[in-house]
């Protein structure tokens, strides 16, 4: 029989990680079933307030015997009770095992799991209906994501490769060569990609929590990946590697929507034009945005860095699409950028000093008149209206790799661009 399983919310801030426990999972359970394709790493709503770290879940599907599912089913579960983080308040662990192929039903859960706020009730109402057969530990918030994962309709995907450490190491500072990062990533860009931030000039493979992940190595080709992995030098031993199939760099999460249909921890694309200049407070750079339904704040938050000078230069009746994430900040329901596309740019007028009637030298302000730098020639103060460039293209600026989201696609990569420009 065909059997799914799905596992989420064993880590927490304070280590462990979900990945982690599904490769172990993975590796065992291939010993007495027959894995049907890679185990998949789906992220889902990143903009739940409750998730962990990055809002994961991990399914993987087996053919297996009849008589060996009971020993599956115990094997997933201690794994679970003996590895999760349950000391950690939003550690609330969830196991899911369904047989047979996918209704439609859960695809739908699926997909609101990605782009919407989900409950444990529902999930439970849906595993129900389905027959699927699910364990909570503690709360038993991890039920929505296991259900979600073993439903996600994995139409696009990438690959990460998951590089685990000693448990010697945990805690440790990560020991990896940098150059050969960057050597690597040279190599292998586009097809392997977000090793680095060209920026800032750092390595991003390398998480700094104290869970059990060394390094973390993406891309749309998996060939490449793991020869990412071969050419970066390691300092401390490897305990085992996991590629997974992820719905990471998709931009699946991202739907079409007016204002006035935004909903918190939506993650949505809208079109609309700047209401006003923007402001900053914090190194946080602000605007409003509206169209005939409504209005939303928007904002760049301070660790977009160059990013934000795109903001900068928008300004009132611009009309522009965004992606991002809605959140509540200071109260306010804010839509968190993600990437910005400029339609129409409204002309920026300067008022500019004319030049010397009499010599072409350049005029200074003298109260009332202008007085010529070069002859003295004097005029009354009469300024020019001047259009100046705006500095801004008609094309998608995006926020730099470390700030990007696991779920937001990469401009370099085929189909970066598709969720903006479906609402020109």
């Amino acid at each position: 029989m065909k059997l799914h399983i799905g596992i989420d919310d064993t880590d927490s801030p304070a280590g462990m990680c979900t990945t982690y426990l599904g490769a172990l999972l993975y590796r065992e359970l291939s010993r007495i079933a027959e894995p049907l394709d890679l185990p998949r790493l789906i992220r889902l709503n990143p903009n739940i307030p409750y998730k962990t770290r990055g809002n994961g879940a991990v399914a993987m599907t087996f053919e297996a015997d009849e008589e060996v599912v009971p020993e599956i089913k115990d094997t997933v579960l201690f794994h679970v009770s003996r590895l999760a983080d349950f000391s950690h308040e939003n550690t609330n662990p969830g196991v899911v095992f369904f047989e047979g192929e996918i209704p439609d039903e859960l695809r739908e859960f699926s997909l609101k799991a990605l782009r919407e706020h989900v409950t444990i009730e529902e999930a439970e109402k849906v595993a129900r209906e389905i027959g699927a057969e699910y364990f909570k530990f503690k709360l038993g918030r991890g039920i929505i994501g296991s259900l979600a994962a073993i439903g996600y309709p994995l139409e696009r995907f990438t690959y990460e490769l998951l590089v685990y450490r000693e448990r010697d190491y945990w805690g440790k500072p990560r020991a990896v060569e940098e150059e050969s990062v960057f050597l690597a990533d040279r190599w292998a860009y586009p097809f392997s990609y977000d090793n680095v931030d060209p920026y800032k000039g750092s390595v991003l493979i390398t998480p700094h929590g104290k869970d059990p992940v060394l390094a973390g190595i993406r891309g749309v080709d998996a060939g490449k990946v793991l020869q990412v992995f071969e050419m970066v030098e390691f300092g401390e031993p490897v305990a085992f590697c996991q590629l997974y199939k992820t719905n990471q760099n998709t931009d699946d999460h991202l739907t079409p929507k007016k204002i006035g249909e935004l909903k918190l921890y939506d993650s949505a694309v809208v079109r609309g034009r700047v209401a006003g200049p923007y402001w900053e407070r914090g190194r946080h750079v602000f605007f409003e945005l509206e169209d005939g339904t409504g209005k939303i704040r928007v904002a760049a938050f301070e660790p977009t860095k160059k990013f934000r000078n795109w903001v900068r230069k928008l300004l009132p009746g611009d009309e522009i699409i965004t992606a991002g994430g809605v959140k509540e900040h200071e109260g306010v329901l804010t839509l968190n950028l993600e990437k910005l596309y400029p339609v129409k740019l409204v002309p920026k007028i300067e008022y500019q000093k004319p030049k010397c009637p009499k010599c072409g030298g350049t005029m200074k302000s003298k109260g009332d008149y202008l007085k010529c730098k070069r002859c003295g020639y004097r005029m009354p103060k009469k300024l020019i209206p001047v259009e100046v460039p705006r500095g801004l293209e008609r094309k998608i600026y995006e926020v730099p790799p470390d700030a990007r989201k696991h779920l937001s696609r990469p401009l370099v990569l085929p189909g970066g661009e598709n969720k903006l420009v479906g609402l020109l």
